[in-house]
This record gives structure tokens, sequence and C-alpha cells, in this order.
């Protein structure tokens, strides 16, 4: 089946999940900073473009409400929050990098239904969906469009969920309410990951480990396109043993015809500890079986307007995929002195099949993957070395049956090393420094090429500071190199052997805080070589000319009163090519397609009583070019669009709460991923793949 790039994959085509209410504006920066750790004012990238553009009034409106009600509301004090996702513990206010984390309280007050649902209302953050289910939605973090799966690391305590392929990472595979947070830090991760992170990391942190008591929580959801979801997840522990597990089954039409789907997933996670350190064994899998509707296809020179006339019908009844993930892995630390080990290790594998209009898609990919760490503290300032591997065996067959083609067989071995250190050398400063070495072996037996093998030594390196200027302003800045390898999908089907994409990274921001309200800003800029991407007149993987990822990304919160809390976030992101050709047209300064320059959400939460919460938001993504059309010669465009969300919830008792959520409450009709049918010329044929429109979900929770 076609990916969200137009290659053959098992993931089918990505349409868009429901937008949902945003978080608890508090959540959506880090919580718990004393006064002293910041907020922001705006680093200007284009004067030009930020002075006429009008959005940007939002900024000093934001700004002005937070100085307005500094004064007169409750200050919010906390615990120092801690992140793990720059993969050793770290405190966000010593880190140069744009962190969010939004914790299991935030995740409850929204309206989400998925994992994306609540990375949709981040900063910075798009969703791209073709397949209907939300399983099939890919999270774009800082405008990297088509090759977003491969630029956006996510991780799930720690260990890697992006697959060594062309689909999104499995992010239904634990259920929202055993989520403890998810730390959102943008910005390359490259020194402590390797390839894959330039956009950024995700981290999504389960309930697992040492709580105060034994609990059992059930959850029951129905809702529109007859949804049925059950939820149970259980927690035991004693002084030393502590048992998690989880089951969850979900069903649905999806709002599509030919669109049904049965996602099915469960995990078992047993964690161990001593006096100098602790580890966890744990198991999860699951199974998607997802019928795939295909495009709704427009051509205005013929009149067809399938989009327009028949949103929910389908070209295809007989399309499909199933796909199966199984992992097992275990997590160690383990106190050396006044030192830190630290271990992960994971065995994966993926079997997917499916089918689009007489094209099969057969894969089996196995991948064993581990890293050993050591942390070692100096006074104030810390030092982290570590080793990481992975190996990864992708086996391919996919053809038109008609027509069969040879199976593409993918080996590919990488080990890496690393040193990352964070000194303070004065009173207020932190400064990161860091540097990565990687070593590639890929031996390839593709579709397009009879064989090939590619051994690369590769490089990355950031430095970054951070200064608190006084109790509630700091800025930061930070440059670095970081790369992407070519994933197996990538190189099954390429015209020649695919070089390493390589970025030079740039980024400053600053922050203000103090009592209950904060500003945030920063901008970013990546300037990328050998982008690896999919070409459509080929119809295979090359690297592109050189292309650059630029933008502000703006966050404001404020109290208004005790139980009234006001969020806004809002991205400028500029995505082009730098210089080279395709079909014979200069792609100097064309926008990069499927990026929209604006996003921005508004959303505001209110506390009628301790038991009930009420939220309402809007959702803005902005215009977008098609995919396919990297010429910018297409006259269509992925019309911009705002998404209105609300929700209610209440507690009735300790064990019992509720919750009715209404997403895409005006009935919007938009679509988040579009392609162009031809190559050349203004105009001519492009399919579109609709969004769900009004939907309602209401859930009950009983917890023992």
């Amino acid at each position: 089946m076609w990916s969200i790039a137009g290659r053959r994959s098992s993931t089918g085509f990505l349409p868009a999940s429901t937008r949902t209410a945003p978080l608890s504006f508090v959540s959506q920066f880090e919580r718990g900073h004393p006064p002293s750790s910041s907020c922001t004012p705006l680093p200007i990238a284009k004067e030009s473009v930020f002075m006429k553009t009008r959005p940007f009034a939002l900024c000093a409106l934001a700004f002005a409400c937070a100085h307005a009600y500094a004064d007169t509301t409750p200050e919010y004090r906390g615990e120092e929050v801690v992140v793990t996702a720059t993969r050793v513990p770290e405190k966000v206010r010593d880190l140069p990098a744009n962190v969010t984390v939004i914790t299991s309280k935030d995740i409850a007050n929204s309206s989400a239904r998925t994992v994306q649902d609540v990375l949709s209302t981040v900063a910075g953050v798009h969703l791209i969906n073709n397949t209907g289910s939300a399983n099939g939605t890919v999270v774009d973090l800082r405008g990297f469009g088509m090759t977003a799966i491969s630029n956006t690391l996510i991780l799930i305590d720690g260990v890697k969920q992006n697959p060594n392929d062309l689909s999104p990472p499995d992010l239904g595979v634990v259920p929202l309410a055993e989520i403890e947070r998810i730390e959102v830090v943008r910005g390359s991760g490259a020194v402590a990951y390797g390839g894959g992170a330039t956009g950024g990391v995700i981290n999504i942190i389960t309930r697992s480990g040492f709580k105060a008591k034994d609990t059992v929580r059930a959850t029951a959801t129905v809702g529109s396109y007859d949804l049925k979801q059950i939820d149970v997840a259980g927690h035991a522990a004693g002084e030393q043993v502590a048992l998690d597990g989880y089951v969850k089954s979900l069903t649905t039409d999806n709002y599509r015809k030919n669109n049904a789907e049965r996602n099915d997933s469960g995990g078992l996670a047993l964690s161990l500890r001593h006096a100098s350190g602790d580890a966890k064994l744990y198991a999860r899998t699951s199974n998607q079986d997802l019928r795939l509707p295909g495009a709704r296809r427009v051509n205005p020179v013929t009149g067809l307007d399938q989009y327009g006339q028949d949103r929910r019908g389908t070209s295809n009844p007989n399309d499909f995929m199933e796909v199966k993930n199984g992992t097992v892995g275990l997590q160690a630390r383990q106190e050396a002195g006044t030192g830190t080990f630290y271990l992960d290790a994971a065995q994966r594998n993926k079997k997917s099949n499916g089918d689009s209009t007489g094209f099969r898609d057969r894969r089996d990919l196995d991948e064993l993957s581990g890293s050993l760490r050591y942390e070692q503290p100096f006074g104030a300032h810390r030092v982290v070395v570590g080793v990481d591997t992975l190996a990864s065996d992708l086996d391919v067959d996919q053809g038109f049956n008609t027509a069969p083609t040879p199976a593409a067989r993918i080996k590919q071995r990488q080990l890496g090393g690393f040193v990352d250190a964070l000194l303070k050398p004065f009173d207020g400063t932190s400064v990161s420094i860091g540097g990565r070495t990687q070593r590639l072996e890929d031996r390839v037996q593709g579709i397009t090429v009879n064989s090939s093998e590619v051994n690369k030594e590769l490089h990355a390196w950031q430095l970054g500071a951070r200064q608190h200027l006084d109790d509630a302003w700091s800025v930061y800045a930070k440059a670095g190199q970081s790369f992407r390898i070519a994933n197996a999908d990538e190189q099954a089907r390429v015209a020649q052997p695919l070089k390493p994409q390589t970025s030079h990274d740039k980024e400053l921001g600053v922050e203000w805080r103090t009592g209950g309200n904060a500003l945030r800003a920063a901008w970013f800029r990546y300037d990328l070589d050998n982008e690896i991407h999919f070409n459509p007149l080929v119809f295979a993987n090359v690297n592109l000319d050189p292309t650059r990822r630029e933008g502000v990304e703006l966050e404001g919160r404020a109290a208004l009163a005790r139980n009234v809390e006001l969020s806004a976030n809002l991205t400028w992101q500029d995505a082009t090519f730098r210089s080279g050709s395709a079909g014979g047209v200069d792609l100097a300064g064309k926008t990069v397609p499927m990026v929209p320059e604006w996003l921005a959400n508004l959303g505001v939460a209110w506390l009628p009583q301790e038991a009930t919460r009420l939220s309402m938001s809007v959702q803005y993504v902005g215009k977008q070019r098609l995919d396919r059309d990297q010429a910018n010669q297409f006259a269509k465009q992925l019309d911009a669009y705002a998404v209105v969300n609300a929700k209610v919830s209440h507690r009735f008792t300790k064990q019992v709460e509720a919750s009715l959520s209404a997403n895409n409450l005006f009935d919007k009709k938009y679509a988040t991923y579009g392609s162009r049918s031809g190559s050349t010329g203004s105009t001519g044929a492009y399919n579109l793949y609709p969004a769900a429109g009004r939907n309602l979900q209401a859930s009950i929770t009983y917890t023992y």
C-alpha cells in the first residue's frame, strides 16, 4: 500500500485523526519551575515576514495579558521538573532547549483520545494522516513534512518506537490513562540518540514502578462511528517488587466507508529495586486490522469532485492492512560509587500484510537494540559517556499480483558512541557540550537495485548554554550538527545508493515566568544537505538538493482567576529548497510540500467546582503545498482549517468519573493530507483524504 510519502508501504495512505481540546496551559510549560527558570519574548528570524503578518498580534496580546495578571493570580510552585528524554535525568531549567512537559493530569483534562491528539496541541507539532486510523498519524515536529517520520524521534520509557521503515510509530500500544507524562524536547537529539532526531525527541513515560498503593482502573468508551473501547490497567507493589499491566481493545468503523478497524494491545512490566539500583522487565504487543478507504479524487478539468460530493465514500472497497508488533526489553539503573550506569536492551518484531488495488505489500522486520551509559557527577557538573547498537533485518515482498517483483532484503548494523557534558561554571549558567561518532553498515538487495553495500562513519556535535538573568528571565542558545541514515524502506527502493542526510542546526530562545503566568519563544534553523526524500518522478528515494527548515515558536499562559486558565501557542515555520532542480524547474526558494506556514492553538479551561472541569479550544492549521508539488507549480493547495473542540468531565466519587467530549464541534470539512496526480502543470487532478466530521466520545472510569 501507499505510504504517506507516496512510497509503497504496509502503513497504507496516512485521513486525519480528530483534533482535540488543548491541554491545561500549565502543562504546556515544564511544571514546577521555580520563578528563576523563566519564559520568553521573540527572537526575530525574518523581520519583514513578522511585521506584515497579523497573527503575531497574538504575541503582544498574550505578553500583555501575562504581565497584567502577574500580580493578581496565585503563584504556582512545585518540585523541580526533571526530564529523561536527554537519556539521563536532567533539570529542565538547566537545558538549552525548548521543552514542554505534559502531565497525566493534563491528559485527563484534555479531550484527547490518542497520544497523537495530545501532541497536536503542542507548539511546533503538526499531524498528517491518510489512513483514517489514529495509528496512521505522522507526528511532524518543526516542519519536515513528508520526511517527518524519520526526523522526529519518539520513545516510550526511553526506548525508540520509530521502526526502521517508513511507517509511523505505534503509539496506540499504551492507553492514555497509563501515561505518567510526555516530554517534548525540540531540537536535535543526535548526540544522545544518533540519527532520526533532528526535529526533536518525544518521550512517553508510562505509569510503572513503585507507587503508594495498589490500583485497578477500567475505562469504557463509546462514540461516533460505532466506537467501542475498553482499557483496563492494574498496579501492585511491595517494598522491592512492582507489577504493572494493561490491556486495550478498540473497534470502530471510523469516518469513511471501508475504514473499519480493530486494534488490541497489552503490556506487562515487572520492576525490581534494591538499595543502589533498579531494573524493569517489560513486554508489549499490539495487533491492528484496518480497512483502507483511499483518496477522494478531484479533477476540475472533467468536473469530478468525489471530495465535495461524497466525502465518506471509497473507491477501494477491498484495500486493507494488518500489522502485528511485539517488543520485549530490559531497563536497569545501577549506582557505582558516585556514578550511575544505565542499561537499555530491546527486541522488536513487526509483521505486516496489506493490499491496495491489487498491489501487495508484505514485510517482516526484526530489530535488536542496546545501550549502555555511565553518568559521573563532578560537583555541580556531570559527564555522560555511552555506547549503543542496532541490528535491523527487513524482508519486503511487494508488487502487483499480475506482475510479481523480486523480494528485497535489507540488513543494517549501527554502532555508536557519545560523550555529553553539562557544566555549571557560574551561578545561573549552564553549558551543554557533546559529540557522537557512529558507524553504519548496510547490505541491500533492493527492488530497484540488485545489491549494494554501504559503510559510513558519521559524526554529530552540539554546544549550548542557558543563562538565568533574574528570577523571571532566562535566555539560551545552541548550535550543532545532526544526521539521519536511510532506513530499510528507503534503501529498498533507490535510484542509487543513498548518502546520509546531515544538518547544521541553530536555535535561540528566551523565557519569562512569574507567578502562574509565562511566555516562551524560540527561533530555530536547520540547513540540511542530502535530505532523503521520495521522488515521484523516478519512483525512488533520492538525496535532495540543499533544504532549510526555519521557524519561531511562541507559547503563553495566564491564570485569569483561580479556576480559569488560558493557554495559547503560535508557530511560524518556513521549509524551503535552498537550491537544485526537479523536472527542469529551479527549486531554489520553493516551499517543501505538506508543511503549513502557520500553526496555532487557543484554549480555555474552567473549573466551576472541584470535581467538574469544562474546556474549549480552537486549533488552526495554515495552507500547505500538496504532496508531489515540489516545484510549487500546482494551483491547488491544501486548504487552511480551524477546528473547535469541547469537553466536560466530572468525578462523582473517588472511584467513579465520567467525561463527554465533542471534537470538530462545528463539523468543519477539511483534510490533513493531499497529493497532486500529475507531475507537471498548474491544473489537473488531485487527491484528498477527508478528516473526520463532528464526533462525540463518552467514557466512564472506575478505579479500585
